[in-house]
């Protein structure tokens, strides 16, 4: 926890000063309008990624080892993050490159909930992976719907994480709020489900690629049934942000759950600061992606889906003209 507020403070001290930096130049000579293109790509290349230990983390390493062929004259340093600290990263020049959550970047572009001004300069890369929303109860619980979920308690995660978040949009839809339940507890899915093991709480939620090794083993041990959210709910979720796309958990994912599940899945993103990378060095980063498949698979399923028409169909925001020019060159765009 420190480690992680150590770094956030770092982001956002940078952040701060080079937007300090910028009011000073004003619109004189060596301001934003003037501001020569990028040439190739930087010698020094930062990667916002994700706390040690997920999946972002271990992938970005991956990444990292495999754009030293790419960008030879490059040195490319890790960085930990969050989806938000990312995009504000990006956004202000501190992180040439990075991952953030679909449903983050509509907030970025419209200055929506943490981003208090658009983020107009960064453009997506490739859509990776989803990660589906997830509302989880004992297999013998009474809860079939959003709505049974009054007097009951629920883990919704990390407070102000992915998971809470569309939580709240949820509720929200059906006409409900924390209010309504029996209480919250603010715990990593792990905690939460030794909790629900117990029968210290009804119901867990959270915003995770799917299948949770975590959900995995309480089906094994209690047995576990997945929420779906209706239709509508997932209508208006997208309406509320286009970075909530539908998505369908398939029965089996999760062995003794047979049932398919409906509900709204955000997907990660790869995103480059325009300023930093040229329209060839974005090229060459998006045909790294998809050339090195296999070894991203190596590390693990949840990629299984990616390609090219993947990641065009499941795009969210502003794509960069380096990779639309190699999703033209395969076909995956007209």
């Amino acid at each position: 926890m420190k480690k992680r507020l150590a770094f956030l403070l770092m982001v956002f001290s940078l952040v701060f000063a080079m937007v300090a930096c910028s009011s000073d130049e004003g619109s004189g000579e060596g301001s934003k309008e003037d501001k020569p293109k990028p040439e190739g790509a930087p010698s020094e290349i930062t990667f916002a990624s994700a706390t040690v230990g997920g999946f972002w983390y271990t992938l970005s390493g991956a990444m990292s080892d495999k754009m030293k062929t790419v960008y030879p004259d490059s040195s490319v340093t890790i960085v930990e993050g969050g989806s938000v600290s990312n995009l504000l990263g990006l956004g202000n020049g501190v992180f040439t490159i990075g991952f953030s959550n679909g449903q983050t970047v509509p907030e970025a572009l419209n200055a929506i909930g943490p981003f208090d001004e658009k983020i107009e300069n960064v453009s997506t890369v490739a859509t990776l992976y989803p990660n589906p929303f997830h509302m989880v109860v004992r297999a013998d619980s009474d809860i079939y719907t959003v709505e049974d979920l009054k007097g009951k308690v629920v883990s919704p995660g990390i407070k102000g994480y992915s998971g809470e978040l569309a939580f709240l949009d949820v509720l929200d839809i059906v006409g409900m709020s924390y209010d309504d339940l029996g209480g919250i507890e603010y715990i990593g899915t792990a905690d939460g489900a030794d909790l629900m093991r117990d029968k210290h709480i009804d119901a867990i939620v959270g915003m995770v690629a799917a299948p949770v090794s975590t959900f995995q083993e309480l089906d094994t041990t209690v047995g576990i049934r997945l929420i779906s959210l209706d239709e509508e709910v997932v209508q208006k979720m997208h309406e509320k942000n286009e970075g909530y796309l539908p998505y369908t958990i398939e029965g089996g994912t999760y062995p003794k759950v047979k049932e398919d599940n409906t509900t709204v899945a955000g997907y990660s993103v790869l995103l480059v600061n325009n300023d930093l990378m040229d329209e060839d060095a974005v090229y060459e980063l998006t045909k790294m992606m998809f050339e090195e498949k296999d070894h991203w698979l190596k590390i693990s399923d949840v990629m299984k889906d990616f390609d090219a028409e993947y990641s065009v169909e499941n795009n969210v925001g502003e794509m960069h003209p380096g990779a639309i020019k190699y999703y033209k060159e395969v076909g995956a765009m007209e």
